[in-house]
């Protein structure tokens, strides 16, 4: 079968099918009776049920985490392994509403159409044309669709620990044509106890949604300062790509408002952080020798504005794995809970957790304490197996262009599931904008993946 030409036929029922699933917001909330991660990936995993029967397959939802999807007959030979929970939609939608997808031209916008919702469908609809082409498969392929990998992928934790995975497994969560290598993850929270503050003081800070994405809107009020004092700051700070908005509130303290630019944790120099722009605002304002505020100007020094590699406090490294990263993702601080930050490190083979917990606390010193919260080995599939060369030929043989695997930063769906692989499902040059507002995808591209998908499928059951 032509699998590019199914897949141009099936283009309508394929963006019906996103959409729908699309339109269930499944950020994580609290947990209820059935529902682990809360009510929203819940539901997205009996709406994803639905689209599978709709479409001529048996679907089971397993732990009230991950839907399994199979095509063919004997063991399960092949693994496409995809998610429904979707981060927080966020602020500065211009294209549509977070839950309300559209399509404009050849371009879908949500949240969701390209991390992961989009790409999950596809793999469904490359099943479906396997099984209309009537090519006979000796072994299985199945199709696992996750509800809990943007906080912390304790459903495939789950899984793994009553169910086995198939020998061979990629998931579209990543990047074209082939991720073999990514690096290691850190997660760090920093705080402080609540203090009694006096004079010139902060009273609160606020900003970001999610650790593992750039914060893009931050706020704070001041106690103490004049308008004209925080006017003159803003003037006189470098922090290009953001800006600042002043007011003075109903008791005479000052709010200030942050906008920058929300991006990928894994990818932090695409964004403009908010929150790292407000504390260099902050420190410029001569604030009162308090506990608070030493906190906060300890942490502004750790990572100043438009420094995301953690050079400040001597943790800067790079080797063939890639660049360390660091993300200050959320802050929540005032005088009467104290300080809780955040922070996401992308970590290179030449690093470690470790390493970064000790340069970090020793840099900010007793202002505030450091606490490693949790970490990931780097993950490596050798580029010369089977199934990378494999994949690396489809891709190849679909786009015409030569396929090499890549490392990447981000931590895609497979970093705990060995021999695992991320295989699209973003096209090089492309720029989805995930985990920002405006997220998007080309129709032609899900298209693509779809037939490329139908085509491993086909390569490694058959």
């Amino acid at each position: 079968m032509d699998f590019k030409k199914y897949m141009d036929e099936h283009e309508n029922e394929l963006v019906d099918d996103i959409f729908t699933v699309c339109r269930v917001n499944s950020e994580r909330t609290e947990a209820i009776d059935g529902a682990p991660y809360g009510a929203g990936p819940r539901k997205a995993l009996s709406v994803a049920k639905e689209i599978a029967e709709k479409n001529g397959f048996s679907a089971e939802i397993r732990g009230d985490r991950v839907l399994v999807t199979e095509l063919g007959e004997g063991e399960a030979a092949l693994g496409m392994l995809a998610h429904l929970d979707v981060v927080p939609a966020g602020t500065g939608w211009t294209k549509c509403e977070p839950y309300a997808p559209v399509r404009d031209g050849d371009m879908l916008y949500g949240r969701g159409v390209a991390d992961d919702k989009g790409p999950a469908i596809a793999a469904l609809y490359a099943m479906k044309a396997v099984r209309e082409s009537g090519i006979k498969l000796t072994k299985k392929v199945q199709l696992l669709l996750g509800s809990c990998e943007e906080t912390g992928s304790d459903d495939i934790d789950w899984y793994l620990d009553h169910y086995k995975m198939p020998p061979r497994i990629f998931t579209p969560d990543g990047d074209f044509p082939v991720v073999n290598v990514e690096k290691g993850r850190a997660a760090f929270l920093i705080s402080c106890p609540a203090s009694a503050e006096k004079g010139r003081h902060v009273r609160r800070m606020q900003g970001g949604h999610v650790a593992n994405a750039v914060a893009g809107e931050a706020s704070c009020g001041i106690v103490g300062v004049t308008l004209d004092e925080v006017n003159a700051a803003i003037a006189a700070v470098n922090t290009p790509g953001v800006t600042f908005e002043a007011h003075v509130c109903e008791h005479g303290n000052v709010h200030i408002s942050a906008h920058g630019v929300a991006a990928h944790a894994s990818l932090p120099q695409d964004g403009k952080n908010a929150l790292q722009a407000l504390l260099k605002l902050v420190d410029a304002l001569s604030l009162d020798d308090t506990a608070g505020n030493r906190a906060l100007a300890a942490l502004a020094k750790a990572l100043p504005y438009g420094d995301y590699s953690g050079k400040a406090f001597g943790a800067d490294c790079s080797d063939a794995s890639g660049a360390l990263t660091v993300n200050l993702g959320t802050l929540q601080y005032s005088v009467w809970d104290g300080l809780k930050a955040t922070l996401d490190c992308r970590v290179p083979v030449c690093s470690s957790a470790d390493e970064i917990s000790r340069k970090l606390t020793s840099f900010i010193g007793s202002d505030a304490a450091v606490e490693l919260k949790g970490s990931a080995a780097p993950h490596e599939v050798p580029s010369d197996s089977d199934f990378v060369q494999g994949l690396l030929d489809i891709y190849s043989a679909y786009t015409g262009e030569k396929g090499e695997a890549i490392a990447i930063g981000g931590g895609t769906y497979v970093h705990d599931i060995e021999g695992g692989v991320a295989f699209g499902a973003t096209f090089p040059g492309r720029t989805p904008k995930m985990h920002e507002p405006d997220e998007n995808t080309p129709v032609s591209d899900l298209k693509l993946a779809a037939a490329i998908f139908a085509e491993a499928i086909v390569r490694f059951c058959k």
